[in-house]
């Protein structure tokens, strides 16, 4: 349970132990003989006139507690909350006439003070500063955070520290097919696998921890060290993408069982400096992060459907995490209007979870890359073979044997130019 639904069963607990002990000690027998007399000249009863159900007395004003203070806590409007008591004040007493019709004695006095001390503790709570705070903020934050994130960050002291330049981990789910299976099925089905693929990705990476910035038909993005300031966002954002991997899996798996297509689901997460804050107008206001880091993520994720390959990252974000991850190098990368290269990695697994003959394929891989990168072809050729695994089908390295191949053909052919080991990423 959360801070809110302590508080509310907490208040709700002091308010029925008063009443009980009250109806113990007769309180409310004088209350009830009033209005037995009162319904009897203004109803008509059945023969046997009215008879007390002490447990329906007790069971009402015990529910009344509880749901006062939890909707008097949890209600930001001060209006709202007044007219709440007063319409639970008024459907008590109509209850109470709609038993006293039906044989049942029902004093409506007991549950009314329940509904109104409670409700006013519940005020005095939802009032504070600290709640005050989680009102405004769940505008901004509810779905998009898990509770109990979303729990630390409303008790921070000082929400403003979110608008700063900071170092963030932004990891970008994207279905790299999209076009293909919006135009090859029905509308309302291709909204259907829009839909379930968003669902499915966005509670799997809100439920451990991530920030939902993006959320649409074509890609989900999530933050990593943000709005919580986490100084391992990477570390965590890598132990996210390696469980990550199987559920992408499994989901692909769905989507062709359900509506008959195959979709291509690439990951990518890249590590850089952002400016966070509250961007927008009126009702698309939102808080997110501006800069390059979210491009790049992106540009890598698009970079999934050329390599055929599953998890990619950037260089900065191996740097943060080389020995905690099982990688693999892919190519140089740049980005439009940047003469800066960057490598680009695969991720395979968490660091120690690979099996040996998986570690000596990524091993004969990563050798092949190098050799390929200097020149030396036949060497890279060898490599890259040692790499393939009996009974698998690895598209990176099929990628990488198709490069090589070319690239021994056009060293054959002079007049022709030597392909190169470096891509420079358009942005999407």
């Amino acid at each position: 349970m959360n801070r809110n639904q302590v508080a509310a069963m907490f208040i709700g607990v002091l308010v029925c132990i008063p009443l009980l002990a009250l109806y113990q000690f007769g309180f409310f027998k004088s209350t009830a003989d009033w209005f037995a007399v009162l319904f009897a000249r203004g109803f008509i009863l059945p023969a046997g006139g009215l008879k007390q159900s002490v447990l329906l007395q007790y069971g009402y004003y015990t529910l009344m507690a509880f749901i006062s203070a939890w909707v008097c806590i949890e209600m930001p409007s001060q209006w709202r909350r007044i007219a709440f008591l007063l319409g639970g004040t008024f459907l008590t007493a109509t209850f109470a006439c709609i038993m006293a019709m039906s044989g049942v004695l029902f004093e409506p006095i007991s549950g009314s003070m329940a509904l109104w001390f409670a409700g006013i503790a519940g005020i005095a709570v939802g009032g504070s500063v600290n709640a005050y705070r989680c009102h405004v903020m769940r505008d901004y934050f509810v779905g998009r955070l898990s509770t109990r994130v979303f729990e630390e960050l409303a008790d921070q002291n000082n929400p403003a520290k979110m608008t700063e330049r900071r170092e963030i981990t932004v990891l970008t789910c994207r279905m790299l097919n999209h076009g293909e299976l919006a135009t090859g099925i029905e509308a309302l089905q291709f909204e259907e696998l829009a839909t379930h693929f968003q669902r499915s990705i966005s509670e799997f990476l809100i439920e451990r921890g991530a920030y939902l910035d993006d959320c649409n038909a074509r890609q989900v993005r999530v933050f990593f060290g943000f709005p919580l300031i986490d100084e391992h966002h990477a570390l965590h954002a890598v132990q996210v993408a390696a469980v990550l991997r199987n559920h992408v899996a499994n989901l692909t798996r769905e989507i062709e069982q359900r509506f008959g297509k195959k979709a291509q689901i690439g990951v990518a997460f890249s590590t850089g400096s952002a400016v966070c804050g509250l961007f927008g107008v009126s009702h698309f206001e939102s808080f997110s992060a501006v800069g390059d880091v979210i491009d790049f993520s992106t540009q890598l994720c698009v970079l999934n459907a050329e390599y055929g390959s599953k998890v990619l990252m950037s260089a900065r974000t191996y740097a943060l995490v080389k020995d905690n991850a099982e990688v693999r190098p892919m190519e140089m990368v740049s980005t439009v209007g940047s003469s800066q290269m960057s490598e680009v990695y695969e991720l395979l697994a968490e660091k120690g979870t690979l099996p040996e003959p998986d570690i000596r394929a990524r091993d004969a891989f990563w050798q092949g890359v190098v050799q390929y990168r200097k020149g030396d072809l036949k060497q890279a050729l060898e490599s890259f073979n040692n790499a393939a695994i009996e009974g698998r089908e690895d598209a990176p390295l099929k990628y990488f044997l198709e490069r090589v191949d070319l690239a021994l053909k056009e060293k054959s052919s002079p007049a022709k130019e030597t392909p190169k080991h470096s891509r420079k990423l358009a942005v999407t």
